[in-house]
Protein backbone atom coordinates (compact mmCIF):
# COMPACT_ATOMS: atom_id res chain seq x y z
CA UNK A 1 0.00 0.00 0.00
CA UNK A 2 2.86 2.53 0.94
CA UNK A 3 4.12 1.62 -2.16
CA UNK A 4 1.28 2.16 -4.49
CA UNK A 5 1.18 5.44 -2.76
CA UNK A 6 4.98 6.36 -2.97
CA UNK A 7 4.85 5.33 -6.68
CA UNK A 8 1.27 8.11 -6.99
CA UNK A 9 3.33 10.80 -5.89
CA UNK A 10 6.05 10.21 -8.08
CA UNK A 11 3.71 10.22 -10.54
CA UNK A 12 2.34 13.32 -9.63
CA UNK A 13 5.86 15.03 -9.15
CA UNK A 14 5.99 14.07 -12.89
CA UNK A 15 3.12 15.29 -14.33
CA UNK A 16 3.80 18.55 -12.74
CA UNK A 17 7.17 18.71 -13.94
CA UNK A 18 5.96 18.35 -17.51
CA UNK A 19 3.34 20.31 -17.21
CA UNK A 20 5.85 22.96 -16.05
CA UNK A 21 7.92 22.29 -19.47
CA UNK A 22 5.00 23.07 -21.31
CA UNK A 23 3.79 25.97 -19.39
CA UNK A 24 7.06 27.43 -19.93
CA UNK A 25 7.79 26.76 -23.40
CA UNK A 26 3.90 28.35 -24.26
CA UNK A 27 5.45 31.50 -21.96
CA UNK A 28 8.20 31.87 -23.98
CA UNK A 29 5.79 31.83 -27.62
CA UNK A 30 3.92 34.61 -26.07
CA UNK A 31 6.98 36.62 -25.01
CA UNK A 32 8.42 35.83 -28.36
CA UNK A 33 5.51 36.99 -30.01
CA UNK A 34 4.93 39.87 -27.69
CA UNK A 35 8.91 40.98 -28.32
CA UNK A 36 7.90 40.76 -32.06
CA UNK A 37 5.41 43.12 -31.70
CA UNK A 38 6.97 45.62 -29.74
CA UNK A 39 10.13 45.60 -32.28
CA UNK A 40 7.64 46.28 -35.30
CA UNK A 41 6.31 49.02 -33.66
CA UNK A 42 9.85 50.64 -32.66
CA UNK A 43 10.69 50.21 -36.63
CA UNK A 44 7.75 52.09 -37.77
CA UNK A 45 8.54 54.55 -35.08
CA UNK A 46 11.85 55.32 -36.30
CA UNK A 47 10.93 55.30 -39.75
CA UNK A 48 8.53 57.94 -39.54
CA UNK A 49 11.06 59.87 -37.75
CA UNK A 50 13.44 59.21 -40.28
CA UNK A 51 10.87 60.60 -43.17
CA UNK A 52 9.80 63.98 -41.05
CA UNK A 53 13.95 64.75 -41.31
CA UNK A 54 13.67 63.53 -45.18
CA UNK A 55 11.07 66.51 -45.08
CA UNK A 56 12.79 68.63 -43.47
CA UNK A 57 16.30 67.84 -45.36
CA UNK A 58 14.72 67.90 -48.81
CA UNK A 59 11.93 70.76 -49.00
CA UNK A 60 12.17 73.97 -47.80
CA UNK A 61 9.14 74.99 -46.13
CA UNK A 62 9.22 72.35 -43.54
CA UNK A 63 11.83 73.59 -40.71
CA UNK A 64 13.18 70.90 -38.54
CA UNK A 65 12.52 70.56 -34.80
CA UNK A 66 12.84 68.16 -31.96
CA UNK A 67 9.05 68.61 -31.43
CA UNK A 68 7.94 67.73 -34.64
CA UNK A 69 10.18 64.93 -34.94
CA UNK A 70 9.39 63.23 -31.34
CA UNK A 71 5.30 64.13 -33.01
CA UNK A 72 5.84 62.24 -36.29
CA UNK A 73 7.77 59.32 -34.42
CA UNK A 74 4.68 59.30 -31.85
CA UNK A 75 1.87 59.36 -34.80
CA UNK A 76 3.91 56.66 -36.57
CA UNK A 77 3.95 54.20 -33.76
CA UNK A 78 0.80 55.10 -32.35
CA UNK A 79 -0.49 54.30 -36.14
CA UNK A 80 0.91 51.25 -36.41
CA UNK A 81 -0.28 49.88 -32.98
CA UNK A 82 -3.86 50.94 -33.99
CA UNK A 83 -3.93 48.95 -37.33
CA UNK A 84 -1.89 46.08 -35.55
CA UNK A 85 -4.84 46.38 -33.24
CA UNK A 86 -8.01 46.34 -35.63
CA UNK A 87 -6.48 43.94 -37.69
CA UNK A 88 -5.68 41.40 -34.78
CA UNK A 89 -9.23 41.88 -33.20
CA UNK A 90 -10.71 41.26 -37.12
CA UNK A 91 -8.94 38.11 -37.37
CA UNK A 92 -10.35 37.04 -34.00
CA UNK A 93 -13.71 38.42 -34.75
CA UNK A 94 -13.92 36.06 -38.26
CA UNK A 95 -12.67 32.97 -35.95
CA UNK A 96 -15.41 33.64 -33.34
CA UNK A 97 -17.81 34.18 -35.92
CA UNK A 98 -16.99 30.89 -37.34
CA UNK A 99 -17.59 28.65 -34.23
CA UNK A 100 -21.25 29.59 -33.99
CA UNK A 101 -21.94 29.11 -38.24
CA UNK A 102 -20.38 25.73 -38.02
CA UNK A 103 -22.81 24.63 -34.77
CA UNK A 104 -26.01 25.96 -36.92
CA UNK A 105 -24.58 23.98 -39.91
CA UNK A 106 -24.06 20.72 -37.92
CA UNK A 107 -27.38 21.44 -36.24
CA UNK A 108 -28.87 21.49 -39.50
CA UNK A 109 -27.48 18.51 -41.16
CA UNK A 110 -28.48 16.61 -38.01
CA UNK A 111 -31.70 17.89 -38.07
CA UNK A 112 -31.96 17.17 -41.90
CA UNK A 113 -30.45 13.65 -41.63
CA UNK A 114 -33.18 12.80 -39.13
CA UNK A 115 -35.91 13.44 -41.07
CA UNK A 116 -34.71 11.46 -43.72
Amino acid sequence: MIELLTQAVQGLAQLSTVLLIIVLLLLFLVAFKVLEMVMQTVIVSALSGVFYFALAYFLDPVKFSIDSLLFFTFIGGSLYTLYNLLTTSAALARDVIKLPLKLIRGLIRFVRNKLN
